[in-house]
């Protein structure tokens, strides 16, 4: 039986993927992001005894390790979480393998070394810059003191689609292309080389280690990759039909927290590497970014789409005037009312209902939210930037859209009245329509149920975490208004304009 511990992370979800195409038994194991199948387990690797008893159990024969913090950044920070991560658990593992003859198949890194010459064979010098490298040299000399059957396969930097693109080194290169503000400027390395390896691919390798006569360290890696960040830039704007003006190619050393060597190219003449069919860096790419691919909006594709619009904060600027409605209907109350930048938060991941139900009961609440109507009457609300122009197009060249939104009917009737535009809009679902308020898909899912015609995109404008996570179980073709720390943790596109979609 085969062991695949980490089968959430980048490696593991494709090793597991490969064995179901194969056919073949395996189980793997999970810490945070959880796996809901029968042959899927969490399991503490740090509990020796524990882990030792549920390696006899299943009668493992192959352990495939690939748990790992692999964020450079966040190693060179972080010492005593990537030392228990990388090296202890590695060694613990490693250990309890050899000892039930176990054959032991641990991923490390091409950042072992530090890039001053080329190629690099397994049994050259080697010579970390920073933390990550450091950590995955050290878990490779306890696996070596520990097993005797083991392989230790170094590769470079990995990427899958099966991943977040946040989630994904190369992958991740492709997120400034993402930001869509005009008047944000990048400057992108066009200096150290990367040489990107299709996990894919990989597992090929890793399966032959597993029935094949493997033992050592080794270095697979994809013979014809080679691409600065600047050039895998291209390839992914290119694609995704995305101006690159505002990137620009930097072509001196430049380093962020953790120092990064030139180049790291790896060789091994105990492999034939040659023999391994490796796909097409543009084609993989493709894969990676095909969620997020569409054309322009312009009036010949206008049936091919089916557009999704909040409201509030993401078509009209009325966090302010909620704002100033609620404070006033508190000071009434005798009540402190949070400040703005609370409030800011509040509304942009979470819902304002767990603050009110912290303070007053249910009656009060709902005397509270009638008070606030009213005060938000005298409130100005106005559009947010081209927002009005991007309806008007909307509306005059009959595209199928629909405005969902967590406000009530009353609060939108006096939006309407201050923004009378709105009242061209035929197709809303507003907060009494729906049970369970965003995160909650419930309000997307009744607008897709209502308005839909099997449009071949589904697009998504919000502005706030809990309106981006209602939206994704809808579409991946998400455009978040202004938002940057939501943009930066999550697969979207960011803009700050709605000039960007009346373009031709």
């Amino acid at each position: 039986m085969i062991l695949i511990c980490g089968a959430s992370g980048l490696v593991g979800k494709e090793m597991c993927n490969y064995l179901d195409l194969k056919q073949v038994n395996y189980i793997g194991t999970y810490n945070k992001n959880i796996i809901n199948k029968s042959n899927m387990f969490k399991i503490d690797f740090s509990n020796h005894d524990v882990l030792e008893k549920f390696l006899i159990l299943h009668k493992i024969t192959s352990c495939i390790f690939c748990i790992v913090e692999r964020l450079t950044d966040v190693c060179e920070n972080n010492w005593n979480i990537i030392k228990k991560t990388n090296i202890d658990l590695a060694h613990i593992t490693s250990y309890i393998c050899n000892k039930l003859n176990i054959k032991f198949i641990h991923l490390s890194t091409d950042y072992v070394f530090d890039g001053l010459k080329q190629p690099n064979l397994p049994d050259n010098n080697k010579n970390p810059l920073q933390n990550y490298g450091i950590s995955k040299l050290m878990s490779e000399y306890r696996v070596i003191n520990n097993c005797k059957n083991y392989c230790i396969i170094r590769t470079p930097v990995l990427y899958t689609p099966l991943s977040k693109i946040h989630e994904n080194a190369v992958c991740l290169i492709g997120k400034n292309i993402m930001d869509l503000r005009k008047n944000k400027y990048f400057k992108e390395d066009n200096y150290c080389i990367r040489r990107p390896l299709f996990i894919p691919d990989l597992c090929n390798f890793i399966y032959d280690c597993i029935y094949k006569d493997f033992v050592g360290i080794y270095h697979f890696y994809n013979p014809t990759n080679k691409f600065t960040k600047y050039e895998i830039c291209k390839i992914i704007g290119n694609y995704l039909e995305i101006n690159l003006e505002n990137i620009e190619p930097n072509n001196y050393k430049s380093e962020g927290i953790a120092p990064r060597p030139y180049d790291t190219q790896l060789l091994d003449n105990n492999i034939k590497i040659t023999e391994y069919k490796f796909k097409d860096f543009d084609e993989t790419i493709k894969d990676c970014f095909k969620n997020f691919k569409h054309p322009k909006l312009n009036l010949f594709n206008k049936n091919d789409f089916f557009i999704l619009l909040d409201m509030d904060g993401t078509i009209i600027d009325s966090n302010l005037a909620h704002y100033n409605a609620y404070k006033k209907v508190f000071d009434n109350y005798k009540q402190k009312f949070m400040n703005l930048n609370e409030w800011n938060n509040i509304i942009l991941n979470d819902s304002f209902n767990n603050y009110l139900y912290k303070i007053f009961d249910e009656p009060t609440i709902d005397n509270i939210k009638n008070e606030k109507i009213n005060m938000l009457k005298e409130e100005t609300i106005t559009f947010t930037k081209n927002s009005e122009q991007f309806l008007n197009y909307l509306i005059e060249n009959n595209f199928n859209f629909c405005i969902v939104t967590n406000t009530y009917k009353e609060t939108i009737e006096n939006f309407k009245e201050k923004l009378p535009i709105l009242s061209k809009i035929t197709q809303w679902i507003s907060r009494e329509d729906y049970t369970i308020p965003k995160p909650n898909s419930e309000c997307f899912e009744l607008a897709k149920q209502n308005f839909y015609k099997g449009e071949k995109y589904i697009l998504g404008i919000e502005d706030s975490s809990v309106g981006y996570h209602a939206l994704k179980s809808v579409t991946d073709l998400i455009y978040i208004y202004k938002n940057e720390i939501l943009f930066q943790n999550n697969d979207c596109f960011l803009f700050d304009d709605y000039s960007i979609f009346l373009q031709d």
